[in-house]
């Protein structure tokens, strides 16, 4: 083969310019890709090293990094990430404390709930959204005593600050000390619910939310002001153990094997995009379900599906990267990596949206069976179908490093929805707006769509 009969000294020194980039390559395709995004062209090969195409040059160069290296250690392969059971049941266990909101409504009332509820549920959102982002990366860099740590701020300081929402919303709105409770505890379960599945404890996660799950079916059947009592109860006390749980599970989190204060100014300075993505995203999907949750139930129910089917997204995402990863493996050029991958990717977001889909036919089924379905609840429910397909999209941009991407994407689906409205305020039906709302999330999905598609010329980054 000529990649190992000719000159090599001229691919020693080119294995020792590029070394910064290709030291840790474990496929020949990685060092291609890496030769091919600095400049190094079939011509070139040929012409300057001898060897037919930039592949063959790349066989060379990886052959010789031994060599030139001293023998450097090559890392193991990835393990796969994706857990089909694990990770698709996230979405049911997410949404446990549904259980529990009518014996709470009985307690402290719709009118005063609600509200609550959405509001510690952006908050939870955008806050451990970007405390979660930050321990993965601190894990990732070999520091899962400083990611335990980044997570248990996370889950105090969110606790604490919807308190202070919350407190503020009660005496503002009404709903008393119950109103408080009652959010605190949908945040608190928000914050340890999410650490218990970042340390994969979903048995653990279930099992503790069980009694209040139970006491909340319970109460369907035995109504009355003293069941309710007892239900959120039991549901409290599932939560205060959820939460103990998930504060031993950070401090137990392993030594790290890195120096490095436990959150440095750069970790920090990287949590901020992050915050501002995780922000955008949170008002994007809020904002259009808010002003249907007290006088149209039947709209703001009609994303349930998204919520249910979260963990299939999650899923779908780990399954994606798994297969990328396994498919350098099996090609020989850069290009057939980027045409296979994308098919990869183009799959994983139809199997997405028709696993959403198919939880949103069978809600519209559901309650088609006590009243014919509104033509805008059909729009709402379709629009977090296609708002569930951008979000594997973003997850998929997210673990690339690609935040500026995101922070566009939705930005630009941001001034169509609710944008629009500033502009013609008079024009705002339920009818109207919903559609908008759906026209708005086709848009982040193509968009977020055109960036992870361009995203996988980056052949480098799936090693």
């Amino acid at each position: 083969m000529t990649a190992l009969t000719g000159d090599l000294a001229p691919v020693d020194d080119l294995v020792r310019r590029m070394l910064p980039r290709i030291e840790w390559a474990v496929e020949p395709l990685q060092v291609a890709a890496a030769l091919e995004s600095d400049g190094v062209t079939d011509r070139i090969a040929r012409d300057r090293y001898g060897f037919s195409d930039v592949f063959e040059l790349a066989q060379a160069a990886f052959a010789r990094l031994p060599a030139v290296v001293a023998g450097p250690v090559v890392p193991d392969a990835a393990p796969r990430q994706a857990r089909p059971f694990a990770q698709m049941a996230h979405g049911l266990l997410y949404a446990m404390p549904a259980a529990l909101l009518p014996a709470a409504s009985a307690l402290v009332g719709v009118r005063y709930l609600m509200p609550g509820l959405v509001l510690t549920t952006a908050v939870g959102w955008i806050w451990g959204s970007t405390g979660a982002r930050a321990a993965y990366g601190l894990l990732g860099r070999g520091r899962p005593a400083a990611a335990g740590r980044a997570l248990r701020i996370t889950m105090l300081g969110g606790v604490a600050a919807a308190l202070v929402m919350i407190g503020s919303l009660a005496v503002w709105y009404g709903g008393g000390a119950g109103l408080i409770v009652l959010c605190m505890g949908q945040m608190a379960f928000q914050m340890a619910s999410a650490v218990l599945l970042f340390y994969r404890a979903e048995i653990r996660l279930a099992v503790l939310m069980a009694p209040g799950v139970i006491a909340g079916v319970a109460y369907l059947a035995l109504p009355g002001p003293r069941a309710a009592l007892a239900a959120v109860g039991l549901g409290i006390c599932s939560i205060v153990g959820i939460f103990v749980a998930a504060l031993v599970m950070t401090r137990r989190a392993g030594a790290d094997t890195t120096a490095g204060r436990p959150l440095a100014g750069a970790d920090l300075a990287a949590m901020l995009l992050p915050l501002v993505y995780s922000m955008a995203s949170a008002f994007f999907l809020l904002q259009a379900e808010a002003r249907y949750v007290l006088d149209r139930a039947d709209i703001a129910i009609a994303g349930v599906p998204l919520v249910l089917g979260m963990g299939v997204l999650e899923y779908r995402t780990h399954r994606f990267e798994d297969d990328a990863r396994a498919l350098m493996g099996r090609v020989r050029y850069p290009r057939q990596f980027v045409l296979r991958s994308r098919r990869l990717l183009r799959r994983g977001l139809l199997k997405c949206l028709g696993a959403l889909g198919a939880l949103a036919a069978l809600l519209l089924a559901v309650l088609s069976r006590a009243d014919p379905v509104a033509p805008e609840v059909a729009l709402m429910a379709a629009a977090h179908v296609v708002v569930g397909g951008a979000y594997f999209l973003s997850f998929v941009l997210a673990n690339q490093g690609k935040i500026r991407q995101l922070c566009v994407a939705q930005g630009l689906a941001l001034a169509a929805h609710p944008g629009v409205w500033l502009v013609l305020p008079a024009a705002r039906t339920s009818l109207a707006d919903i559609a908008v709302f759906l026209g708005a999330s086709v848009l982040f999905l193509l968009i977020l769509l055109g960036f992870a598609l361009a995203s996988l010329r980056h052949v480098q980054q799936y090693g």
